[in-house]
């Protein structure tokens, strides 16, 4: 005897073909070409947009790890001076480096581990142990957001060290130094900024062209390779400075402060060791 159905009370799941089926007909709708062109160039706007603030992201982030860098030298040097008569190291040989204990030049064989070895290479740079030893002494004479070059090119880093120290201050009584520094710029602007010591120098004037030396003079110039064309360097008080110099950096001869004595010295040229102290 046949029984009706209920129709109700029965639960028939459909295939997995029927419910794709079923599912593509009610909101299966393709993208048209148009309308994917339209997303791409979306995406490739947002991409332009956010990328230049990616890579100011990174450069200021570059130029905080300089600078930190910077600050512990600056740190190295006055801790050097409370040891020794409140004197600076003094720098490459004599005559701008003296013959004494913690007399010889500040940076030395803990840089020049290569093929280059030139004079300061016999012996370890009296600012080492001030560091923390070879290797801290190593990265903190390199400045991150500077890419290595090829050696004596005039472009990049030289792979050792990306700093120097003016030539007109080796031995100097660092109590003796003004607090202030004139400096003219590329556009004939005259900046006062704090005394500057250690700076970051220009590769193809100096640290990685022909002379390749850790000492800042006449046409050596200010690097400016950090974001809004600037460079750093390590103040007399052990601050550090960041100065915007566009796109070429002031030259060692641009630098001007008053001596003890009362004259004004142009930083820009080579004293012997002490040569500071003794006036001219």
């Amino acid at each position: 005897m046949a029984h009706p159905v209920d129709s109700s009370r029965i639960l028939i799941s459909p295939s997995s073909d029927a419910c794709t089926s079923k599912a593509y007909r009610r909101g299966g709708k393709a993208f048209t070409l148009v309308e994917l062109l339209i997303v791409i160039a979306l995406i490739v706007v947002l991409i332009a947009l956010l990328l230049p603030k990616l890579s100011m992201a990174k450069e200021a982030a570059l130029d905080t790890s300089c600078r930190a860098q910077f600050h512990q030298i600056g740190e190295a040097l006055h801790l050097f001076a409370l040891d020794h008569q409140s004197r600076l190291p003094g720098l490459w040989g004599p005559p701008w480096a003296g013959y004494g204990s913690g007399e010889g030049s500040f940076m030395g064989k803990e840089v020049f581990t290569g093929s280059y070895q030139p004079a300061p290479a016999a012996q370890y740079g009296t600012l080492v142990d001030y560091l923390g030893g070879e290797s801290a002494a190593r990265k903190f004479y390199r400045c991150p957001a500077l890419p290595t070059g090829q050696f004596r090119s005039g472009i990049g880093s030289n792979g050792m060290f990306d700093m120097t120290m003016f030539q007109s201050l080796p031995g100097a009584n660092i109590k003796s130094l003004p607090s202030d520094a004139s400096v003219e710029l590329d556009d004939g602007t005259m900046v006062t900024t704090p005394m500057p010591v250690l700076i970051e120098e220009d590769p193809a004037f100096g640290i990685n062209n022909q002379f390749v030396d850790m000492g800042h003079t006449s046409i050596n110039r200010l690097g400016s390779w950090h974001f809004n064309n600037s460079g750093n360097y390590v103040a007399a008080d052990g601050g550090v400075v960041h100065l915007i110099v566009g796109e070429i950096g002031p030259e060692g001869w641009n630098w001007t402060a008053r001596h003890p004595n009362g004259n004004e010295i142009n930083l820009g040229f080579a004293l012997q060791y002490r040569g500071w102290n003794i006036g001219h």
